[in-house]
């Protein structure tokens, strides 16, 4: 089970409007930086973003249907460690941003340390980062273009294009009243050439030192909810136990997932 944190879906985009947004004019770039300027303001502005340099949280996930209780460290810039309990298993992943992310399972024998595998990695690193690609500074490689509004359900929302480092591109909707991000929308390939539409969507924010944070974050894929995350409490800038995100001695290589 993989809980995703990000600052990251019914709602399909066809390739040929990415394609066609990527060669966006200057207003467009112009555009996407005052919005970006806004909700940066909206969430808690510059100086108490930056003071919130690390989380931990708690909560609970549905995922395909099972239920169970996971643990969130979060550190800026890249460093990530999730843990999902069961009845019976905790299912750890991490990764400290420098060494190949991994993951034990408590209830695998013998239980030891595997990197993830090159898949599940991309994704999980995705998810480590810390600020949302509104937040991120400008050498983070990512570009951001304004592509429009868009009508969701009859509500309407504010929607920028982002390409990142030249390789990978997704949609972020905002409420136009608040400026929070509401949506992200990927369309990633399958292996055998089919897109798939991933809606991540945001709901519930509630300070955490002084930031808005998203505490329910829902997942649908091809349109069918997938994963809900619910967080319960969020303690900010806690204090990092020595090694919590670097891989145990002896991890060995990716699994084949």
């Amino acid at each position: 089970m993989r809980l995703r944190v990000r600052s990251s879906l019914a709602f399909a985009l066809a390739l040929p409007f990415v394609l066609a947004f990527a060669g966006a004019n200057g207003a467009h770039a112009d555009r996407a930086t005052d919005i970006a300027q806004i909700h940066v303001e909206a969430i808690g502005g510059r100086a108490r973003i930056a003071a919130l340099r690390a989380f931990r949280a708690t909560g609970s996930v549905i995922n395909d249907g099972k239920h169970a209780r996971f643990t969130m460290l979060a550190a800026r810039p890249n460093r990530l460690r999730l843990e999902v309990h069961d009845e019976n298993r905790t299912l750890i992943q991490a990764t400290d941003g420098v060494h190949p992310p991994w993951e034990l399972d408590t209830a695998a024998n013998p239980s030891h340390a595997v990197q993830l595998s090159p898949v599940t990695a991309k994704a999980f690193l995705a998810d480590a980062e810390f600020d949302d690609p509104l937040v991120a500074a400008p050498g983070s490689g990512n570009h951001i273009e304004f592509a429009g509004e868009a009508d969701v359900a009859g509500q309407k929302f504010l929607r920028l294009l982002v390409t990142r480092k030249l390789s990978e591109s997704f949609f972020l909707l905002l409420d136009p009243d608040t400026f929070f991000i509401a949506m992200r929308v990927d369309r990633p390939l399958t292996a055998d050439g089919r897109r798939m539409a991933i809606v991540t969507r945001y709901a519930d924010f509630r300070p955490v030192a002084g930031v808005l944070v998203a505490h329910r974050i829902a997942v649908e894929v091809n349109g069918k909810l997938t994963q809900e995350a619910r967080l319960d409490a969020v303690e900010p800038n806690p204090r990092l136990p020595a090694g919590a995100f670097s891989p145990p001695a002896g991890a060995s290589g990716p699994t084949r997932n």
